[in-house]
């Protein structure tokens, strides 16, 4: 693999308080790792932002709320 090769991601900067919004997230870029034996390395072309990774934004525990909804 060529190191010349960039992966970026956009991470979490810091929770939303209230609506996400642009100063939130931040775009990050490092270069592709090396692929050794046995391994494969995957380029992901579409991705699926769904309801519940809101709360996943939220430092809240969420656990037991989780939990008790599935009883």
């Amino acid at each position: 693999m060529s190191a010349s090769l960039e992966n970026n991601r956009i991470v979490l900067a810091s929770r939303p308080v209230g609506a996400p919004v642009t100063d939130n997230f931040r775009l990050e870029s490092q270069p592709v790792p090396s692929v050794n034996e046995g391994e494969v390395l995957l380029r992901t072309i579409y991705l699926s932002l769904d309801p519940y990774m809101r709360g996943r934004m939220s430092d809240a525990n969420l656990t037991p709320i989780l939990w008790k909804s599935m009883k």
